[in-house]
């Protein structure tokens, strides 16, 4: 891969480590770089071509029969090692289609609609009581509420497995990034790529009979008892909802409560006309996409527009950088309840468009639709923002609700 890379010098060098540190806290002055060396920018760390404008990345999104997902979708041995039945994330073609199709029977917005009121119900209530009550921690009280208590349960893992969720979703996005410092693993990665290797092992271990009847994991091996699956597919379908659906919502709604707080007359716009929560909710994954990048591999020459792939390449596919371009978006930095992003890339694209973004919206729909009701005011400090390597987010938020 490196080498197919390396022979061509026709792309523009960009030389900082996204990885590092501060750059994983930081992205956005690192991705407004990228778009502005060219359509297709050669990294240094890792050695892979990036893509980073928003046309180019709808483009690269829709073109999954050249850039393929089933190659790996990570930049490491680890994360792109083949598996004998890959899941949604890391499939094509026709398994891609059929796994997709299992998880839409739950996750379609008709299936969802009758789960809306205890969602608001449930957050309503979270609010009501934290409001007024100094400060507090808006990851773990607000943030985490809903997909810990509703959509964990929901999955309907067993009990002793639905607590360590949150573990395997952080250590399975992190390990998709680089692992290795000079040929080795780094220290600080053992941890996750154990904790990624124990959630392999449980989903390609899965008993059918363990889960809670009717939850969302059971409704899978029932597909397979109706012979419309095979238990390996269950399971692979199994992983989408362990992993993707609890960090990347808490990490948006965390992104979203500071971005409201910051803008108090953002806010302000939403608790006089409600009607732009829907839009406030895209404009809040635009803004702050939680998903950095995944990688595709051209299985041949991929050319399209002023970009040019060359067969065998892996690429770095960068939504947060999209949703910043500001060719596409006027004033893109700004956070703007009004602008209501529909063609925001957060939640993908094409394919591989998130299957579990309407669930996202309605969890964050219905925060806000509290808030507005009980919150006159939201305050917050400075918070603790994540180096996870493929998310990004807010660890931790300060923050006070001021009540109306």
């Amino acid at each position: 891969m490196s080498e197919l890379v390396a022979q061509s010098e026709q792309y523009p060098l960009f030389g900082a480590d996204l990885f590092a540190p501060e750059a994983l806290r930081n992205p956005f002055p690192h991705y407004a770089a990228i778009r502005d060396l060219g359509a297709v920018v050669r990294l240094k760390t890792p050695d892979v071509l990036v893509i980073g404008r928003y046309q180019d990345v709808v483009k690269a999104l829709q073109s999954p029969t050249i850039l393929v997902s089933g190659k790996g979708v990570g930049f490491n041995d680890f994360v792109n090692q083949p598996i004998p039945e890959p899941g949604i994330l890391n499939s094509d073609g026709e398994r891609h289609k059929a796994l997709r199709s299992a998880l839409m029977k739950q996750l379609s917005p008709a299936a969802l609609s009758p789960l809306r009121q205890m969602l608001k119900d449930m957050i309503d209530q979270q609010i009501r009581h934290i409001v007024d009550t100094g400060t507090f921690d808006g990851v773990t009280e607000i943030a985490m509420h809903l997909p810990l208590s509703a959509v964990s349960e929901l999955v309907g893992l067993p009990e002793q497995d639905r607590a360590k969720m949150l573990r395997w979703a952080s250590a399975s996005f992190n390990t998709v990034g680089v692992i290795e410092r000079d040929g080795e693993i780094m220290p600080e990665m053992r941890d996750d790529l154990a904790t990624a290797s124990e959630v392999r092992d449980y989903l390609a271990n899965l008993n059918p009979d363990t889960f809670m009847p009717g939850s969302w994991a059971a409704a899978q091996f029932d597909q397979v008892r109706s012979r419309g699956m095979t238990i390996g597919d269950a399971r692979s379908s199994i992983r989408a909802f362990v992993i993707p659906s609890l960090d990347t919502t808490i990490y948006a709604t965390g992104n979203l409560l500071y971005n409201l707080a910051r803008h108090p007359d953002q806010y302000q716009l939403l608790r006089q006309d409600p009607s732009l929560i829907p839009g406030a909710v895209f404009e809040g994954v635009r803004h702050s996409a939680t998903v950095r990048w995944f990688a595709r591999v051209a299985v041949e020459d991929y050319a399209e527009g002023d970009v040019f792939i060359p067969k065998g390449a892996r690429v770095m596919i960068l939504y947060g950088s999209a949703n910043r371009d500001p060719r596409k978006y006027e004033n893109p930095d700004r956070f703007d309840v009004r602008r209501s992003p529909r063609d925001q890339l957060g939640w993908g694209a094409g394919p591989h468009l998130c299957a579990g973004m309407n669930l996202a919206r309605m969890e964050m729909e219905t925060l806000l639709e509290a808030l507005v009701q009980h919150v006159d005011r939201i305050e917050a400090d400075e918070p603790t923002l994540g180096t996870n390597r493929g998310l990004f987010g807010i660890d931790a938020l300060p923050m006070r609700l001021i009540a109306a």
